[in-house]
């Protein structure tokens, strides 16, 4: 019997066996007609059931298909490594016998893949099966998955406290003590590393006194927060998930005006120097806990990078200290200016026996220096003395003996053609003998 002529069947037997179970429930049988009974009307309908049931026992042999889902098993991966596979299911279409093919179990199909000898990086690999001899695999999807895998490291971070929301009314946060104070993250190489700080946020809505509360352990909000580095947070465990923080309030204060400092790192363009750094405004107001407020000296901002700056500038900053005890806030504005002013690098040379030149001489004179040379010493820009080296100093020393009667005096040593930017920081003498010869 062909497929279509038993559906045809089965589809007619439905029909007439719905018709009579409606004439089970339209007539009620008292006595009478034995045909309008409900036991003759139910008798056929069980007597079509059994022709349905044969049908469908007959059509057991038929060929059908079979589409079932299976988790995908991930097998011989190294020691040491761990992977990264997105896809979690495959879609498999099976062929067989409708009574065989019915009795087929999850279980009963493995569908996994090989990861022997694979170190890290991306891979694409073909997805195996494994099913009943007796069912035929027509296809399935995906064929081919992607995997990373990646090694296994783990690192120790600190783990800082920090605080949301406001503390009761009058009070301030004096200390947090987190215990433990460390946890271990583990995971991708590449992610553990990233991984800049731990941090355990507690809620101060939530704390109407002093006392110890359990709080989760987070990566900081310090890291990168795109797309890929929250996708690289998921791949990430922390070890304890959990700590407790220890939380003591004290009554709050306002602070005395404390001074704001701002350090410059790296050199300025070669041949200058910081002359100056300038904050504005340069105090500051703080409150916090007494203890807090009274182990402040000043208000350190991050220092500014001055790497190459070959003119002065001014820039505006975060008022955000790199070091603030818990509990202590700042007030006022929340921005500062710096202004960096620079100068020319000075530098010092001293020049030896340096020759005297004469002025004033008349010829019927001849006069003599004791010493006839000095020692010179000059500041100017460091790149300019440094042109100096091994040649004349910037300037002639000379002794003026205009209107000199007698034989025997002390004169100063003078300078004359001194170039710009230099200046005389001393001679040794500062005076000489002079004697005229006749």
């Amino acid at each position: 019997m062909s497929k279509d002529m038993k559906r045809l069947i089965i589809a007619k037997l439905l029909k007439l066996r719905e018709t009579f179970e409606r004439l089970c429930s339209r007539f009620n049988y008292k006595g009478g007609n034995f045909l309008q009974s409900k036991m003759f009307l139910g008798g056929v309908s069980l007597c079509i059931s059994v022709l349905l049931w044969s049908l469908v026992a007959l059509d057991n042999n038929a060929e059908s298909a079979r589409t079932m889902r299976d988790e995908i098993e991930y097998r011989n991966l190294g020691a040491g490594y761990s992977v990264n596979a997105p896809v979690k299911e495959v879609e498999i279409k099976l062929e067989g016998k409708i009574n065989e093919l019915s009795g087929i179990e999850p279980s009963d199909i493995v569908s996994e893949v090989d990861l022997a000898n694979l170190r890290t990086g991306r891979y694409t690999l073909p997805v195996r099966f494994e099913a009943p001899t007796f069912a035929r695999v027509r296809s399935w999807q995906p064929a081919l998955v992607e995997v990373e895998i990646y090694r296994n490291v783990e690192r120790r971070v600190e783990i800082a406290p920090k605080t949301t929301g406001e503390a009761p009314d009058g009070k301030v946060v004096a200390s947090i003590v987190v215990s433990p104070d460390h946890a271990v993250i583990s995971g991708p190489e590449t992610d553990v590393l990233a991984v800049q700080g731990l941090e355990a946020r507690i809620n101060l809505d939530h704390l109407m006194e002093s006392g110890t509360v359990a709080v989760p352990v987070t990566i900081s909000d310090s890291d990168a927060k795109s797309d890929a580095a929250q996708s690289r947070r998921r791949r990430v465990a922390i070890t304890p998930q959990e700590v407790e923080a220890k939380v003591v309030f004290e009554d709050e204060i306002v602070g005395e005006r404390i001074p704001v400092r701002v350090s410059v790192t790296g050199e300025p363009h070669a041949g200058l120097q910081v002359e100056s750094v300038k904050v504005i405004p340069d105090s500051v107001s703080i409150r916090g806990s007494a203890a807090a407020v009274r182990s402040i000296e000043s208000l350190d901002l991050a220092p500014v990078d001055i790497t190459g700056l070959e003119q002065d500038i001014q820039l505006m900053i975060p008022m955000e200290p790199t070091q603030l005890p818990p509990g202590v806030e700042i007030t006022g504005t929340d921005r500062a200016r710096v202004e960096i002013h620079l100068s020319k690098k000075m530098s010092v040379m001293t020049f030896s026996n340096v020759p005297l030149m004469i002025a004033g001489n008349t010829a019927s004179k001849e006069w003599r220096f004791s010493p006839s040379s000095v020692s010179l010493t000059i500041e100017g820009p460091e790149t300019a003395v440094e042109e100096l080296e091994g040649g004349r100093p910037p300037c002639e020393l000379y002794v003026d003996v205009s209107n000199i009667v007698s034989q025997h005096t002390e004169l100063p040593v003078l300078v004359r053609g001194l170039r710009p930017g230099f200046q005389v920081v001393r001679t040794e003498p500062e005076q000489v003998a002079v004697t005229s010869v006749e």
